[in-house]
């Protein structure tokens, strides 16, 4: 498969009308933009969650990890999946006590943050034992099948994984 076999197929399945320039980037490495659309795709767009639970821990992880190229590339695309301006609204200024979603949805967005907050704590011994229980306790008392929370957890992990590239390379948000 050809970069331009894989930008082709990005175009097609993200319905954004554009391919980000995180995959761009990687022309010069098919290998790697192979491997990061897969897990994108994989993770993102096929699952047993929503597509538009998965784009919003998108950005709250964006948020979180002050990623401005993430945030305008979510909040693109769940304009254009018709959520409602307000939602978006509070997800981009950082509100993440929302009104109007489901229970499942706010109980996920929690857990976002709170494995975010667990994450950037591992350097703490004092502190990481008792946000990694807290996180543990959550997940557990979600109303998910276990291939699922293990979806949302994966989830997570590779926003975390693309603002960290994001943020490295000083991805300007206004160049898609």
């Amino acid at each position: 498969m050809t970069p331009q076999d894989v930008f082709d197929q990005i175009e097609q399945e993200l319905g954004a009308g554009m391919v980000p320039r995180i995959f761009l980037l990687l022309e010069s490495r098919p290998a790697l933009l192979i491997h990061l659309w897969g897990q994108f795709r994989t993770i993102v767009l096929e699952g047993e969650l929503p597509r538009v639970l998965k784009e919003m821990v998108g950005l709250v992880i964006a948020s979180l990890t002050h990623c401005a190229y993430v945030r305008v590339v979510h909040l693109h695309n769940l304009t254009l999946q018709d959520v409602d301006a307000d939602l978006l609204q509070s997800l981009k200024d950082g509100d993440f006590q929302l009104k109007g979603v489901s229970d499942l949805t706010e109980q996920a967005l929690r857990f976002t943050v709170l494995s975010a907050s667990t994450r950037s704590a591992y350097g703490d011994p004092h502190v990481w034992p008792g946000m990694r229980q807290s996180s543990l306790d959550l997940l557990a008392t979600m109303p998910l099948e276990n291939s699922e929370k293990l979806e949302l957890v994966a989830t997570i992990a590779l926003f975390e994984q693309i603002c960290s590239v994001a943020n490295l390379l000083n991805l300007d948000p206004n160049q898609l």
